[in-house]
């Protein structure tokens, strides 16, 4: 965002009132809105994970255990306002760093204690099923002790996520294979469905579980959970207290995913949505207010599943980012900056006069009437809505200006070899 003061704000704000008020379109509920806006960060985005694809490279200042995760995610929303819970990866966040069959999740009490005195809460919880032992499939493995294993792991998740988080059990299973002939695929299939159908009927009522999908990775010939379809027939063959997590890499080029997002919401599926930008595969980078996030949070509104009023209708939003190259605090500031601008512009679309053309088949009239609002510039609205919770106009800028960046990476300095 450009720099701009009080006073300039609170004009282009006025500006932009009077014209949104001749399209019927109310901004002040708009800037209301926005300012309740909140997304969930990713402890790993702040941490060493994620080099993999960019050599050993770690962004200066990375957190050096999970409660330096939070000290992060705590300073991003001191500054945005808006990231009031931290997902977790039970594998890499286990307070006490202890091997991977012996976490513990009576250990996450000291975390959520942690996390509460930093004004935050843990959100989704992840279990890691893609570490150690996990080379010829997790869930799915056709070695029954690997299955147990990783079923247990996930109970484990399961049990943090229902006393010490806000009870999303969030499952990625990496699993698949790399050559035909490889795996038996009805096989692993049927392995995978049978370990999600004891971890749904063994994990506390109280936990919903979000399957997500993945076209490939490492699976590269077939991933088990590979799309929107195998996800939502998983998530139906357990029962209402599981459903789909639909992340924006996680598709081939071309896809529409608003519509799969349309979809979830038309057949009350539980859902979450993972954001970040893509440009090859799954880049994971950090989030832009490009068009196609706008038309996911025209759905999202339209659909009644962001900003609902009862907040069990709401789906669960996270960020899901982990380049390794750009500062990863810039990086997520950037995406919060980002969701917000694009809600807002979600949130002005002239429905009524969208719903007409639709209804008389005016194609381009309804097109033009939808893109008016992608080309709106709102960040006035969303500038306003952090004034008055006395925010940073800019927490990019904000963030620079604290010196925290050279705090952190003076006090988390790694010993040279």
């Amino acid at each position: 965002m450009c720099e701009h003061t009080k006073g300039e704000i609170e004009v282009r704000y006025d500006i932009l009132e009077k014209d949104l008020a001749d399209k019927g379109v109310n901004i002040n509920q708009v800037k209301e809105k926005v300012s309740k806006f909140t997304v969930e960060v990713p402890s790993w985005i702040f941490g060493p994970f994620g080099g993999g694809r960019f050599s050993g490279y770690t962004s200066p200042g990375a957190a050096r255990n999970v409660f330096e995760k939070f000290d992060d995610a705590a300073t991003i929303h001191r500054l945005t306002g808006a990231t009031p819970k931290v997902s977790i990866h039970v594998g890499w966040d286990d307070p006490d760093e202890a091997s991977f069959d012996k976490i513990q999740f009576s250990s996450f009490g000291k975390l959520r204690e942690y996390a509460e005195n930093l004004g935050l809460a843990i959100g989704a919880v992840n279990p890691t099923c893609f570490l150690e032992g996990t080379h010829y499939g997790s869930l799915s493995a056709s070695n029954p002790e690997t299955r147990k294993r990783f079923i247990s792991h996930t109970l484990v998740s399961a049990e943090v996520a229902a006393k010490y988080a806000t009870g999303v059990l969030a499952l990625w299973v990496p699993d698949g294979s790399i050559y035909p002939g490889q795996v038996n695929m009805r096989a692993t299939q049927k392995n995978l469905r049978d370990s999600l159908k004891e971890i749904y009927h063994k994990m506390p009522e109280s936990v919903l579980m979000l399957i997500e999908y993945k076209l490939f990775e490492p699976g590269t010939y077939h991933t088990v959970i590979s799309d929107v379809s195998v996800a939502s027939s998983l998530a139906k063959s357990l029962g209402d207290r599981a459903g789909v997590t639909v992340d924006l890499g996680h598709h081939p080029h071309g896809v529409n995913v608003e519509y799969i997002v349309a979809s979830l919401i038309e057949n009350e599926m539980p859902a979450g949505l993972h954001f970040n930008t893509r440009y090859a595969a799954d880049d994971d980078h950090s989030v832009e207010p490009n068009i196609q996030v706008f038309r996911i949070f025209h759905e999202l509104v339209t659909g009644r599943v962001i900003g609902n009023p009862d907040p069990r209708k709401n789906w669960s939003y996270i960020i899901d980012q982990c380049s390794a190259l750009e500062n990863r605090m810039h990086a997520v500031l950037h995406s919060v900056d980002s969701l917000m601008i694009s809600y807002a512009k979600a949130l002005i679309v002239d429905e009524e006069r969208l719903g007409k053309y639709q209804n008389e088949n005016e194609i381009i009239m309804a097109n033009r009437t939808l893109i008016d609002a992608f080309l709106t510039d709102v960040r006035p609205i969303v500038q306003m809505a952090r004034l008055e919770k006395e925010l940073p106009i800019d927490p990019i800028r904000a963030y620079v200006k604290s010196g925290y960046q050279e705090r952190i990476e003076k006090k988390r300095q790694q010993p040279s070899n």
